[in-house]
C-alpha cells in the first residue's frame, strides 16, 4: 500500500527524480499522482518542473555522448541502486 503524499513530499520526489512519474519509487508513485489529480500545488509543482526542464533544454548543446557513457560505467563500477543509474541515463 502507498503511504500518504503531501505537496512537500510530492517536491522532494520531484527534486530528486524529476517530473516523469515514470522515474519515481514505485513505493511513492500511485499515492503521488493521486495527489496530483487533486491538489492544484501538486499540479503547479509538476509544471514548474517541466519548464525548468525545458528551460535547461534549452540552454545549449548537450554533452557529448562519450560524456554520459562514461558517467554511467562509473556508476554500475560503484554499484548503485539501479533506480538510479535508470534515472541518471535519462
Amino acid at each position: 500500500m502507498d503511504a500518504f503524499v503531501s505537496p512537500q513530499d510530492l517536491q522532494d520526489i520531484v527534486d530528486q527524480y524529476g517530473e516523469d512519474p515514470a522515474w519515481w519509487p514505485a513505493s511513492r508513485r500511485t499515492a503521488a499522482q493521486e495527489l496530483i489529480d487533486v491538489c492544484a500545488e501538486a499540479r503547479e509543482i509538476i509544471a514548474q518542473a517541466r519548464e525548468l526542464r525545458e528551460a535547461l533544454r534549452s540552454m545549449g548543446p548537450a554533452a557529448p555522448e562519450c560524456f554520459s557513457d562514461r558517467i554511467i560505467s562509473v556508476a554500475l563500477e560503484l554499484d548503485p541502486p539501479m533506480d538510479d543509474v535508470v534515472w541518471l541515463r535519462n
